[in-house]
């Protein structure tokens, strides 16, 4: 009986062992197992789209319109009525220097002009008596010369009268010399009166414009030093804090594709999920080099974006609290600017990793090293057809984050390889047979449209 079950056993052993092996063959002969691992990839269709290119770069927020305000005078501060925050306007006093010398200085000049003025009376009253002297001498000349030449008087007698006509002569001349002195003294007097009257007047510092003290940087009984004398020293800044712009730098490589006037979106460290509008205000001409002379060396220009005080100021959120004379933005936050440079719309485009560059087998050992030339190589896509793929020479044109246009080569409709990138670049040939993966779903990426 146990001789019996055993054979069973056994018996039941050796019909699983066969039916694996049969299972094994049949797989095997199948192609199940054992067959070429086909490369896997992943497709989408050609379709037309909306290109929209974009400069994106960080940047820094600062008021469209900021004074730094500094004193023409030198001196010692004794008023400062305002501070940081405060909100000032046109015409108020920011501060005052210490006018006592200006006023000992005012004081001095108008007495140099008063005795000038004294002066030139004085020249006057001296010239009218030379000339009553020159007219007298010149008349006793003429006569003792008559008298001579009739030798009624001797010589010694003519030429008495002779030199006391020249020395009246110069005389005369001398007092119009000095009243020429005194004039132009008295205008020398009423310049240095005027400049003490200004300097004077200086002590006492006004707005220019209405605006926020946005930096103050002296006290009260600070000494401080004239823009008269070097820089001077910069006692605050007054900014319109109403409008607001964003200081970009732009790279070299980037810069000449902007133009004044492009759309931008930007958006705020200190606003998250917040979009705000503007336009490029200003780009500028001098460059900011750093590193330079190096291999490291980095050209940038700033740009200034304006930003649209309509993408915010009907915002009750972000207008809480906020006085209609300033914006919700304060100068030195950080923030991130797309700059939209061009637009296509309805356009053959496909992925951007779909597209890569067509190198021979010598270049792709050259381009392991980065030494291969990619300037002179093709750009090509894959097309899929009945499970192989078809290499394609296309032409691009305007891309975005995404999306790159086709000007040539694709057709709306057709199929083409998406991905994986390094399949694309690496492992693709012409002709190659391929299996086609399910694509991950990724959540759809927020479209940011340039009003």
């Amino acid at each position: 009986m146990a001789t019996k079950k055993k054979n069973n056993t056994t018996r039941n052993v050796l019909l699983g062992i066969g039916g694996f092996i049969l299972l094994i063959v049949v797989l095997k002969l199948t192609g199940v197992i054992g067959g070429e691992k086909k490369t896997e990839i992943e497709t989408e269709s050609v379709q037309k789209r909306t290109i929209i290119s974009k400069i994106s770069e960080s940047g820094t927020i600062e008021a469209d319109i900021e004074v730094p305000v500094a004193p023409d005078v030198s001196g010692e501060i004794v008023e400062l009525p305002v501070k940081e925050g405060d909100y000032v306007k046109a015409g108020q006093l920011l501060m005052v220097i210490r006018p006592d010398n200006y006023k000992a200085a005012l004081e001095q000049t108008t007495a140099s002009l008063n005795s000038a003025k004294s002066d030139y009376e004085q020249s006057k009253a001296n010239r009218g008596q030379s000339r009553s002297n020159f007219i007298q001498d010149s008349i006793n000349y003429v006569r003792y010369k008559l008298l001579y030449e009739q030798k009624v008087v001797s010589k010694t007698e003519f030429e008495t009268f002779e030199l006391k006509y020249k020395i009246s002569r110069s005389q005369a001349e001398a007092a119009e010399q000095t009243i020429n002195s005194a004039y132009y003294r008295i205008k020398s007097s009423e310049a240095s009166v005027k400049q003490a009257r200004e300097n004077l007047s200086r002590t006492s510092i006004y707005a220019s414009m209405n605006g926020t003290v946005t930096k103050l940087s002296a006290e009260l009984g600070q000494r401080v030093v004239g823009t008269g004398q070097m820089a001077g020293t910069e006692i605050m800044k007054v900014s319109d804090l109403r409008q607001m712009e964003v200081s970009v730098p732009i790279n070299e490589n980037d810069i000449v594709n902007l133009q004044v006037g492009d759309s931008a979106n930007v958006e705020v460290d200190a606003f998250p999920d917040k979009i705000f509008h503007g336009h490029v205000k200003e780009i500028a001409y001098a460059p900011n080099v750093q590193g330079q002379g190096s291999t490291d060396q980095i050209t940038t220009f700033k740009v200034k974006v304006l930003i649209d005080r309509k993408s915010y100021e009907n915002d009750p959120v972000i207008m809480k609290g906020i006085d209609t004379y300033q914006s919700p933005f304060r100068p030195g936050m950080t923030s991130q600017v797309e700059i939209f440079t061009e637009t296509k719309e309805n356009v053959i485009s496909v992925p951007m990793q779909s597209v890569t560059i067509d190198i021979n087998k010598t270049d792709k050992e050259k381009a392991d090293n980065e030494v291969v030339d990619r300037s002179t190589a093709k750009e090509i896509v894959y097309i899929y057809d009945k499970g192989k793929v078809k290499k394609v020479n296309v032409k691009t044109g305007l891309s975005d984050d995404q999306f790159i246009e086709i000007t040539e080569g694709l057709a709306e409709g057709q199929i083409i390889v998406s991905g994986p990138y390094r399949v694309i670049t690496k492992e693709l040939k012409d002709g190659m047979e391929v299996s086609v993966k399910e694509k991950k779903k990724t959540k759809p990426d927020k479209k940011d449209s340039a009003e």
